[in-house]
């Protein structure tokens, strides 16, 4: 027996899998009308078994496709299976056995269907799926398509592709951040279930809801990426980041409200972790020392870095605002004015090469 060469089952959406069982619901026999429905997939499946097995009989294709109904029997008491090809009663063939009582009843659909199935090779059956009648259908949705629906749609589908995309960083074995995500997904699922069933009505929440979904995904987004930093930094000490995530975790927690991660309360995290002998070099391996170059730079240079660079140009400009009377500069008369004006400014600019100072003071002379 030869097992052949067979199509590949449709490709079924969630579309095509509804409309199924609303057939189903329709026609009330549910296991007659699910074999009805992959009739097609069954003919194709026992026309190819005839092309590769000429002289096969119905029993020989339920051995291959459908093992559970066939039943063994070695006691050899209903004798050889008539009509078999070859014989070899070294190999133990042909086998002894008989169909189950599901295949052996009369008017049994999978025999009527082995009766009906011309033996044709894979290559020249007609395809199980019809490219371009699901183009049609595809196209006839989206022009009898809801503008509301489409909506749905696509806020579901981005709410989805959100989710998606964070359960593709890599955080490591931190269970708080894996338990924070499976509840990602719970909690869109109960949210976005309106949405998908179509069932919006006058007075729905499901503005508010969709709001406060987007505040837990920021939340569960910034969570997220101090587990990613962490687990890249303490890829050698994972003690260390599991550590470290936890407290950061418990102090974030109270915070994840439904308001957004801005409106929470500028409060620092501060809490210290000790570090063990052996975690030692992972944290100093963070913190690489300076060359000679960098060092002498660092003394020539006038300042911090800005943006991780050094300034070409740098200008700094002391000034010193005072009243006119008082100051020795300030002549002896009554009409002097009483304001207040800038009396001294000093003008700073600095390279790498040099350095230029100019000072300016107020005179009543």
């Amino acid at each position: 027996m030869h097992a052949p060469f067979t199509q590949d089952a449709p490709l079924m959406t969630e579309d095509m899998h509804e409309e199924r069982l609303q057939a189903v619901e329709t026609f009330g026999n549910s296991f007659n009308v699910s074999a009805q429905l992959e009739r097609d997939i069954l003919s194709s499946d026992m026309s190819a078994f005839k092309a590769a097995n000429p002289d096969a009989v119905f029993e020989d294709f339920i051995r291959w496709h459908s093992p559970g109904d066939w039943e063994n029997n070695d006691t050899q008491e209903n004798g050889p299976i008539k009509n078999l090809a070859l014989v070899d009663s070294k190999n133990g063939w042909p086998p002894r056995g008989r169909l189950s009582r599901r295949m052996s009843e009369h008017g049994n659909l999978w025999r009527n269907i082995w009766n009906d199935a011309p033996a044709l090779p894979v290559s020249e059956q007609k395809p199980l799926l019809d490219p371009n009648r699901e183009g049609e259908k595809v196209l006839h949705y989206l022009e009898t398509l809801q503008p509301h629906q489409l909506l749905e749609q696509m806020v579901c589908t981005a709410f989805r592709a959100s989710g998606d995309t964070l359960k593709q960083t890599n955080y490591g074995d931190l269970k708080q951040m894996a338990t924070k995500m499976d509840q990602l997904y719970l909690t869109m699922a109960s949210v976005l279930k309106p949405l998908q069933a179509n069932r919006l009505s006058a007075g729905s929440e499901i503005i508010g809801d969709l709001r406060r979904l987007c505040g837990i995904l920021e939340h569960v987004e910034k969570l997220l990426t101090f587990a990613a930093s962490l687990h890249s930094k303490f890829l050698q000490a994972p003690r260390l980041s599991e550590a470290i995530f936890s407290d950061y975790y418990n102090f974030y927690l109270p915070r994840m409200g439904t308001g957004s991660v801005g409106d929470n309360v500028r409060k620092e995290f501060d809490k210290k972790q000790q570090v063990r002998n052996h975690e030692r070099p992972v944290v100093s391996n963070m913190f690489t020392l300076p060359t000679a170059n960098q060092s002498w730079r660092k003394v020539l240079s006038m300042g911090n870095l800005l943006n991780g660079h050094e300034p070409v140009l740098r200008e700094i400009i002391f000034s010193l605002r005072d009243t006119v009377s008082g100051n020795h500069y300030a002549a002896p008369t009554p009409t002097v004015y009483q304001q207040e004006i800038e009396t001294y400014r000093m003008y700073t600019c600095g390279t790498s090469n040099d350095l230029r100072v100019a000072l300016s003071v107020v005179s009543c002379d």
